[in-house]
């Protein structure tokens, strides 16, 4: 089964797959709850699911789809990749994490695997990204890394921008929001907004206010 939001990323997908006698694709969803649906009324060995989807969090797709189909393999493919998708994606379930700009010869790859049973292979592929991007961060002078939609948000909220306002402007929900700033309050052993601010200001991550004047003049405009 393919999910995906994006018709020319499914059909894409399809037409590839569609030359290869050891696979035949059953099912394809736009949204994480027809997605479910479909992973109950057909008979899958084999998930390719984008993270980001409409209607739903990728992860909680693994993890629908696990409960009706335990014995499947899921392999995430998607456009993001951070240590937090990545992470997420393995412990919802998946065995296997491919980011769309790698191509389709590493779907090849991992899909090849999944056929010869080598699921384990594709679980420590999948394990190495996370070590190579916590090593990455760690480089970074000890400072906690942080995804690209983490450092916009602390810089709006440095800003002053209200959490409905963040949202608003990086088309993503309050919830979202506020689910990044969580993650980064754990992240910087922070227990309050200001408190977040004040130490990622310290660590070098966020520049101080009076530095800070692009992201107000992009609120004026």
């Amino acid at each position: 089964m393919i999910v995906d939001d994006h018709d020319l990323v499914r059909h894409g997908i399809r037409s590839v797959l569609a030359g290869d006698s050891r696979v035949r694709v059953v099912a394809e969803a736009s949204t994480g709850g027809l997605a479910l649906r479909q992973a109950a009324a057909a008979q899958l060995d084999l998930a390719l699911v984008d993270l980001r989807l409409p209607d739903m969090r990728g992860e909680d797709v693994v993890r629908g789809i696990l409960e009706v189909r335990p014995q499947a393999a899921i392999v995430v493919v998607s456009a993001y990749l951070s240590e937090d998708t990545v992470r997420g994606a393995l412990q919802a379930g998946a065995i296997g994490y491919v980011t769309k700009t790698a191509g389709l010869t590493e779907l090849r790859t991992v899909i090849d695997r999944v056929v010869r049973g080598e699921r384990g292979s594709a679980e420590v592929t999948g394990h190495q990204i996370v070590e190579r991007l916590h090593s990455l961060g760690s480089e970074m002078s000890g400072r906690p890394s942080l995804t690209p939609q983490q450092e916009r948000v602390l810089e709006l909220a440095a800003a002053g921008w209200t959490y409905q306002q963040v949202g608003a402007k990086l088309f993503i929900t309050e919830s979202t929001v506020r689910f990044h700033v969580q993650k980064m309050k754990r992240k910087f052993a922070a227990r309050t907004k200001t408190e977040l601010i004040a130490t990622a200001i310290r660590a070098g991550v966020l520049a101080p206010a009076a530095e800070a004047g692009p992201v107000c003049l992009e609120r004026a405009s």
